[in-house]
């Protein structure tokens, strides 16, 4: 999935707002781009009434992972993020100079680390992603490590 990753500071704004903030001050941002523009330059052609490129703001970690994220769904913000955008982030944390490379704090191993996982924070928690590389830190294919939680505790009655 194309994604566009931006630094929230890109915008003028800290990467930490609340949703209403974040639509208002965002999307009248990208309203005032040439969204069709973007699609162009990635070869997607007129995106105008289409949902991608997936438009992902990116700012430092808040809460001890690489990197905080909130995902735009085409013109809103995402309460969470999904795990393609999670997986896109964490992969962009590896790209030099990229928007995620530039806020993110990639933990520092020997260059024989051949896999690593990324905490990408959103607003209600955060998603691991496991990456692996090849010898010169370039991804090479990525994963979500996902957990279960107890849902409920029931009694069935015959």
């Amino acid at each position: 999935m194309p994604c566009v990753v931006f630094r929230a500071e890109d915008v003028g704004i800290a990467g930490y707002e609340d949703r209403e903030t974040l639509d208002a001050k965002v999307t009248q941002s990208a309203d005032r781009s040439d969204p069709p523009c973007r699609g162009e330059r990635m070869n997607l052609g007129d995106v105008t009434d289409k949902s991608v490129p997936k438009m992902v703001l990116v700012a430092p970690l808040k809460n001890g992972g690489a990197v905080t994220v909130r995902r735009f769904i085409p013109h809103r913000t995402h309460a969470t993020i999904g795990v393609l955008g999670a997986v896109s982030v964490a992969t962009g944390c590896l790209l030099a100079g990229s928007g995620a490379a530039q806020v993110a704090q990639v933990p520092a191993g020997p260059r024989n680390t051949l896999s690593l996982s990324l905490s990408v924070e959103h607003p209600t928690g955060d998603m691991t992603s496991v990456l692996e590389t090849d010898e010169d830190g370039v991804a090479t294919s990525a994963a979500l490590l996902r957990t279960a939680r107890k849902l409920m505790v029931g009694i069935v009655y015959v």
